[in-house]
């Protein structure tokens, strides 16, 4: 059997007018990852990363600091979020 890769979670910090915005980008590049936000209000949001993506998640990440405000990334987190 086949051991399982855990996708890899970052957490960051935007500005709450731009994450429609990354969420639609992300949306497009499915294949990617996805983007859950956690604070609106706060502009916290968490991209769920592909493992076998993850250097390109990286470049979309730095390739959209060009078309927002504010995209910092602030860590990685864990991917169990459902013991939130």
């Amino acid at each position: 059997m086949k051991e399982l890769i855990k996708g890899r979670n970052l957490l960051c910090r935007v500005d709450p007018k731009d994450i429609a915005f990354i969420n639609a980008i992300f949306e497009w590049y499915h294949e990617i990852g996805t983007v859950r936000t956690r604070d609106p209000k706060e502009g916290l949001i968490e991209i769920w990363i592909v493992p076998d993506f993850y250097q390109e998640a990286l470049k979309a990440i730095d390739y959209l600091r060009g078309f927002v405000k504010k995209l910092e990334v602030i860590k990685e987190v864990g991917d169990d979020w459902w013991r939130e």
